[in-house]
Parts: C-alpha cells; sequence; structure tokens
C-alpha cells in the first residue's frame, strides 16, 4: 500500500525528485518561490499602506496646528495694529510726527504696515493700549512628533516638509523678536509712570499728548514702542499667511 503523499511542500519536491518526476518538481519549486514572493509583496504592501497612513496623519496634525497658529497670530494682529494705531494718533497729537512709508538701513528696509486708523469713538485710553499686550504662544506638537518619530522619512513631498521646517525657523524668530518687544513694553511704561501716567489712570489722549510733547524722552519711547508695534505686525502678518497657505496645501494633497 503506497503512502499517502505529504502535505509539505518541500516533502513533495523531494518525493518528486526521488522519483526522477523533474517536471512535476518544477511546478512545486515555483509554486513554493511564487508563494514566497506573494507573502513578501503582501507584507511590502501592508507595510507601505501603515507608513502611508502615519504620513497623512502625521501631515493633517501638522495642518491642524497651523490653522490654530492662524487664529492666534490674526488676534495677535488685531491687538497690534490697535496698539500701532492709538501710538500713531498720540503722536499726531503731540505733533511734529508723519512717519514714511519705510526707513531705509545699511541691513534692510524697515516697511511702515497699513493698519486701520484709530477709531476716536472706540472709548480706548493710551495707557491700556499701551499695557495690553499679546506674544505668541503657538502649539508644534504636531510638528515635534513629525520630526521625532522618523517622520521626515516617512513623507513623500521632501519640498513641503522643507518649507514646514522653514516656517518653524521664522516662528522662533517671531518669538525671539517677542521677548525684545516685552522689554520695549516696559520700557515705555517705566517712562510713562514717571510722568504719572499709568494704564488705569483713565487719561485722555488729548492730555497724555500734552505730556510726550513736553517730554523728550516720552516721546521717544512712544516713537520706539510704535516701531515695535509695526515689527510685530510685519512679522506676524508674514507668519500667518506662510501657515495658512501650507494648511491649504497640506490638506489638499492629503485629506481623504
Amino acid at each position: 500500500m503506497s503512502k499517502a503523499p505529504s502535505s509539505s511542500p518541500l516533502a513533495r519536491i523531494a518525493q518528486r525528485i526521488r522519483a526522477h518526476d523533474w517536471f512535476a518538481a518544477a511546478i512545486e519549486v515555483a509554486i513554493v518561490v511564487l508563494g514566497i514572493f506573494l507573502g513578501l509583496q503582501v507584507t511590502q504592501w501592508n507595510e507601505e499602506r501603515q507608513d502611508r497612513a502615519r504620513e497623512i496623519s502625521l501631515m493633517m496634525n501638522v495642518a491642524r496646528n497651523l490653522r490654530e497658529d492662524v487664529a492666534e497670530m490674526d488676534e495677535n494682529i488685531r491687538t497690534a495694529s490697535s496698539r500701532m494705531a492709538s501710538l500713531d494718533y498720540l503722536l499726531r497729537l503731540a505733533g511734529d510726527w508723519d512717519p514714511p512709508r519705510e526707513f531705509p538701513s545699511s541691513r534692510f528696509a524697515i516697511q511702515v504696515e497699513q493698519v486701520p486708523p484709530f477709531n476716536r469713538q472706540s472709548g480706548y485710553a493710551i495707557g491700556i493700549e499701551a499695557f495690553i499686550l499679546s506674544f505668541y504662544d503657538g502649539n508644534r506638537f504636531a510638528y515635534n512628533t513629525l520630526i521625532n518619530a522618523d517622520g521626515p522619512n516617512l513623507i513623500d513631498d521632501q519640498m513641503m516638509l522643507g518649507e514646514i521646517q522653514q516656517y518653524y525657523a521664522s516662528v522662533d524668530l517671531l518669538l525671539t523678536f517677542e521677548r525684545s518687544l516685552a522689554e520695549n513694553r516696559l520700557r515705555i511704561l517705566d517712562a510713562m509712570q514717571k510722568e504719572g501716567i499709568s494704564a488705569v489712570d483713565g487719561k485722555s489722549f488729548q492730555e497724555v499728548a500734552s505730556i510726550v510733547r513736553a517730554n523728550p524722552p516720552l516721546r521717544a519711547a512712544v516713537e520706539n514702542y510704535w516701531l515695535y508695534a509695526n515689527r510685530q505686525v510685519y512679522l506676524t502678518r508674514r507668519a500667518s499667511a506662510d501657515a495658512a497657505d501650507l494648511a491649504d496645501r497640506i490638506e489638499r494633497k492629503y485629506r481623504n
């Protein structure tokens, strides 16, 4: 009574070879090789699919953080624009103030940003306008996760990855500037306090303007703070536009 054929592929190949059934042995070998090849292909396909899912998740999280940045930056632009307009109005009341469209320098020309004029019906006092200051906090959790989770090797669009890295480098410059802005804010508050002007005393713009007019150091502090407000508007507008553009393109590319 003959033995039943073994179910093991290698055992069947060995049986075919012992029986000198070369054609059947070749078929068995081909089946084994094909099975191994298909198994490797399926494994590779699954890994690629998982990598693609991770890439989409990482990039969409970055886009979400960018949208949050835009919302925060636009609010900071609003408050900085209001501060810049109120300081401009104060300096015009003090007299001899008509800033040019730009300030040339050996490094670069500082553009004067266009902001809505001060609303005289707002009821704002110059003391509180100088006191209020909004900083960019930001949330780069998704970007840090992307960088630390081998994300750069997963991202198919390396040019877009480079733009994201450039954006966060520009954000670092904004944060550096805001530290110097905070120091300048303390200088103007100190200069105002020395002249009896506080954030809450309610002095009118006209009253403060008369004090500024008679006090060159205070006027210089106001002018410098106006220039810092202008710079904050410029840097934050640029960063907000970059964040919005990046978020748009990431969402178009990766949204399912």
